[in-house]
Formats: structure tokens, C-alpha cells, sequence
């Protein structure tokens, strides 16, 4: 299975959250895929998920590790960058997810950016 490269226009979801998010910020690191940015394991600012179920109130989503898990072995000097299989923490006890990835051409595989053609 591929794990694709998450990019700026990805959506997001914590396992105990109402809504989906997404990022807030996305630095350009000399990369693009289909002129998005390819999201590093270091941005950990994204928009709360309006409402915790776990703990009955509103969200206030504060990263664990301030660093997503199972990044990709690519990236910049800066990070590498996070796919499909990427989770980050939370510390009120959630877990975050990626939904969409934003884009569905550029995957990681063993530590090489893979291209899918589609002609």
C-alpha cells in the first residue's frame, strides 16, 4: 500500500474530535506536489477539532511530542515529511490522523519519493 505525501490542502481528524481540520501554516521548502507544500513533521499547528468527546468540552488541541510519528525516511534539512500512515499525539489523550492527503500522485516508498503515472 502506497503512503502518500501529505500536503496543505490535507484534512485531518482526532479520534475523539466532532470535525475534521486542517493545517494552519505550510512552509515552502523548495518542493511542490501539484504546486501545494509537503507538510513536515514539525507542524504540529492545525486548527482545533471544535469539540473533545473524551472530555466533554470544547477542543483545545496541544501536540504531545511536537512532532508527528511514522514520517516519511525523505524530506528537507528541516523534517521530514509526514504521509497517509502518520499520527500525531495529542495530550489530552487523542490521537490525530490523516484523512485525505491533499493530493494522490507522490508517495514514499523505502526512503524515495515515487511518482504514479497515470497514461
Amino acid at each position: 500500500m502506497e503512503h502518500f505525501i501529505v500536503v496543505d490542502s490535507a484534512t485531518i481528524q482526532c479520534k475523539y474530535g466532532s470535525v475534521e481540520s486542517n493545517f494552519l501554516d505550510f512552509e515552502d521548502h523548495g518542493f511542490k506536489i501539484e504546486d501545494k507544500n509537503p507538510i513536515i513533521d514539525s507542524n504540529v499547528n492545525i486548527c482545533d477539532f471544535l469539540f473533545c468527546r473524551l472530555h466533554k468540552r470544547s477542543c483545545e488541541f496541544k501536540a504531545l511530542d511536537k512532532k508527528w510519528k511514522n514520517s516519511a525516511n525523505c524530506g528537507t534539512t528541516d523534517g521530514h515529511f509526514i504521509t497517509t500512515r502518520s499520527v500525531l499525539l495529542c495530550e489530552e489523550g487523542g490521537v490525530v490522523s490523516i484523512t485525505d492527503a491533499g493530493q494522490n500522485i507522490t508517495f514514499e516508498e523505502d526512503g524515495m519519493l515515487k511518482f504514479i503515472d497515470f497514461d
